[in-house]
């Protein structure tokens, strides 16, 4: 899942340290002339989608924009490494919360006028009081109700998840990647954060699967012609949004993002998805943490600041 953070003084969140530089960890490294060439480029992008006939602005600079949220996601992942997210944990799974609907609710609305529409919004093979047919038929379900048959498939999605992360686990030993402290840091303990948590990781597995899974892949089949090669830049993109977790963890993520896509692409249906991302992060930060950070789990003590803000 992605980590939104923004401004208090904007009417959201600042988090720990940030005042004593005067910077937000949603605005960290970026100056003024970055965040100008970054519009700049996002407006030549949402030119050049519209030109080309892939949507009409509204949609192209969504995708622009989409495109650039990777940029701003790398930005922020220094400052993270900056601060306590213990601290604020609360905070920050709210604002990651409104940040991922900000994005997930208009490409939900804007995908609906795409040109191409492979039947992925939110939508099922057949009806739910029909039975299951083509890939159910293929797969051995034959005469069971679509949503069981959508169910297996996204338990199938969270198996194979589940084992690609594992498989990093153990690739991390031989190539010594150790995981940043914000993917330590980002764990819940209380009750109260568990249960934010919980939410959290359910607007992640629908506003990001709306949005890597369907809105990107289908303003981009104009070009490609394929979902699953439409699916591969934005497989790229949903890992470069997890920048925080460090390199590997980019690359982990997205293959994971292409992982959940092959399941769109199998089934037709976004729900399938949605369902093993969600659970994919509950049972990670709920349950799984500590068989996966092992010794990372607990992190050193951080340098102590002078002062914190208020």
């Amino acid at each position: 899942m992605a980590i939104g953070t923004v401004n208090r003084s904007a009417g959201s969140v600042t988090l720990a340290g940030d005042s004593e530089r005067g910077a937000t960890a949603g605005q960290p490294a970026l100056g003024g002339f970055r965040w100008l060439a970054t519009g700049a480029a996002t407006a030549s992008v949402t030119v050049a989608f519209a030109a080309a006939g892939l949507g009409n602005i509204a949609q192209s600079l969504a995708a622009a924009l989409l495109v650039f949220l990777p940029v701003a996601a790398l930005a922020q992942s220094r400052a993270l490494s900056e601060v306590d997210l213990r601290r604020r944990r609360l905070e920050v799974y709210a604002s990651s919360i409104f940040a991922l609907a900000a994005i997930g609710l208009p490409a939900l609305w804007l995908g609906r006028g795409l040109p191409a529409q492979p039947g992925l919004w939110m939508s099922l093979p057949v009806g739910l009081e029909g039975e299951a047919s083509g890939f159910g038929g293929l797969v051995g379900f034959a005469g069971l109700p679509v949503v069981g048959v959508l169910l297996a498939a996204g338990g199938a999605l969270t198996v194979g998840g589940l084992a690609l992360v594992y498989a990093f686990k153990r690739a991390s030993a031989t190539f010594g990647w150790r995981e940043t402290a914000a993917v330590r840091d980002i764990i819940p303990d209380t009750p109260a954060e568990k249960a934010l948590f919980v939410l959290l990781s359910v607007a992640a597995g629908v506003f990001e699967e709306v949005v890597f899974r369907g809105f990107l892949p289908a303003f981009l089949m104009p070009w490609t012609g394929s979902y699953l090669l439409a699916a591969l830049p934005a497989a790229a993109a949903f890992g470069l949004l997890h920048a925080y977790q460090g390199r590997h963890g980019i690359v982990r993520t997205g293959l994971l993002g292409l992982w959940l896509a092959v399941g769109v692409g199998w089934t037709g249906s976004l729900w399938p998805s949605i369902f093993a991302h969600a659970t994919l992060d509950l049972s990670i930060g709920l349950a799984l943490a500590p068989s996966l950070l092992g010794a990372d789990r607990e992190p050193k003590p951080r340098p102590s600041r002078e002062s914190t803000p208020n």
